[in-house]
């Protein structure tokens, strides 16, 4: 009898010690999914509220807002000339992989984080960067272009990009071109091929304009250009493809006039064309005295004289005159000046440095490092040129009225230099030294003129 209490005793302990061990297993379980639901919830919170506050709808339905526009450098790819020049493969990545962690001053040099060290002609990459663009708030690119007539090297350079976004449609936002129209010189710090052979002093590759097009060599050109032009997201005013041109020389003017020929005779009103020019803009930065600068300003005057541009651009490049300064409203658009003032707004379109170190590009000693400060410094310099020249093309002609002119049809600029001119320290594009900062800061400005209107 004692053996069968003891016995049932004893099942009753074990019963009790496996219910128990077998609960605590359950709790634990339940604990563990509870804990990664949890964590699940934090990851997409986290995610989506950070997409949520990039991806901000900015209304501009009374156009009161100038299209702006950023440069893209298309050389991220494998290009014949590049491998005459510079070795097979070569790319501007080479330059940025080997150059110091820092630049002279101390400061870091930036590297591409969300997109990477990357081959444009990769459709995701450009359907990437142009989601970039939309979410913060960009309107537009502008693709450099290179064409030469030389019998070398004719035709375009760098252009796979722009054929493989004809096929593929992306980066999918409105875009111009722009005619890098110069030589190249060797002046960077790599070195080309051994067995290049030099026909001009440090000229790599040299930039000539037919005087005509009795080669057919305009023609040319043009039925190149145009398969971009009747692009639906083509950049237009009033109908005119948007050409730019790097500087104005005097030799590329019967080019730019056939061009415009031909474009009429395509169906276009014409060619809408720009010149960049090395100048202060003619509002937004006074520098006083231009002789006193080593560098010297070219003029606008000058530039529309020959009838040939409708508008210049005030090249964001650096220069004497605007190191550790940034575009300022001037002093008739402020306050009480402006509703007694009548000025007449200039055909010139502001251009803006994001940030500028050409040490991956350059002997280490002899960089031109503009954009001395933090990052908190750049980024603020950054802030205020765009905030002036935002307010100055949206507030300070209020009798210009663009609330009946289509977006597409406005000739209103602002240009940033650059989406992705990696080596040369200019990229709106997400970097681990800025962050996607410069692309925020866009986003937030246009934001900040359509919320508050014209009040300062």
């Amino acid at each position: 009898m004692v053996e069968i209490r003891r016995f049932t005793n004893d099942f009753k302990r074990r019963k009790r010690l496996w219910i128990g061990t077998r609960g605590l297993l359950i709790f634990s379980k339940v604990l563990l999914i509870g804990v990664f639901v949890l964590y699940c919830w934090y990851i997409y919170s986290f995610v989506w509220a950070e997409h949520a506050t990039r991806r901000v709808v900015i209304n501009d339905s009374d156009n009161m807002l100038p299209r702006v526009l950023a440069f893209v450098f298309p050389q991220f790819h494998e290009d014949s000339l590049n491998n005459a020049l510079w070795g097979d493969g070569f790319t501007d990545w080479d330059n940025l992989k080997r150059s110091p962690s820092k630049n002279r001053f101390g400061y870091l040099i930036p590297r591409p984080t969300e997109l990477g060290y990357y081959d444009y002609r990769d459709t995701e990459t450009r359907r990437k960067q142009g989601e970039l663009a939309k979410e913060f708030g960009i309107d537009g690119f502008i693709f450099h272009h290179y064409w030469f007539y030389d019998d070398e090297h004719p035709g375009p350079n760098l252009q796979a990009p722009l054929i493989e976004m004809l096929s593929d449609g992306y980066p999918d936002l409105p875009f111009a071109i722009h005619w890098c129209a110069s030589k190249w010189t060797d002046n960077w710090s790599g070195t080309v091929r051994k067995d290049f052979v030099f026909k001009e002093p440090n000229v790599i590759q040299h930039q000539y304009f037919p005087e005509d097009d009795s080669e057919g060599k305009i023609s040319e050109h043009y039925n190149w250009l145009k398969q971009f032009f009747h692009h639906p997201n083509y950049i237009k005013v009033h109908g005119s493809p948007v050409l730019m041109i790097y500087q104005k020389k005097p030799s590329s003017f019967p080019v730019l006039r056939k061009m415009r020929e031909l474009a009429k005779a395509d169906g276009f009103p014409g060619i809408y064309i720009t010149c960049g020019l090395t100048k202060p803009h003619e509002d937004l930065l006074d520098i006083g005295d231009s002789k006193k600068y080593i560098q010297q300003s070219q003029k606008m005057r000058v530039a529309l004289s020959k009838n040939i541009f409708d508008k210049v651009l005030s090249y964001p490049n650096p220069a004497s005159w605007n190191v550790n300064r940034t575009l300022e409203i001037p002093n008739w658009c402020v306050g009480d000046m402006k509703k007694t003032h009548h000025h007449k707004r200039p055909p010139d379109i502001a251009g803006i440095i994001s940030s500028f170190d050409n040490t991956p590009r350059r002997n280490f000693e002899e960089a031109n490092v503009w954009s001395l400060g933090p990052p908190k410094v750049v980024l603020e310099m950054f802030r205020k040129s765009l905030r002036s020249a935002l307010y100055y093309e949206s507030c300070c002609f209020p009798e210009d009225d663009r609330k009946n002119v289509l977006k597409e049809d406005d000739d209103r600029f602002v240009v940033i230099n650059a989406m992705n001119e990696w080596a040369e320290g200019m990229a709106l594009e997400p970097s681990d030294v800025f962050g996607s900062q410069f692309l925020e800061i866009i986003r937030d400005t246009k934001q900040e003129i359509l919320t508050h209107q014209c009040n300062l």
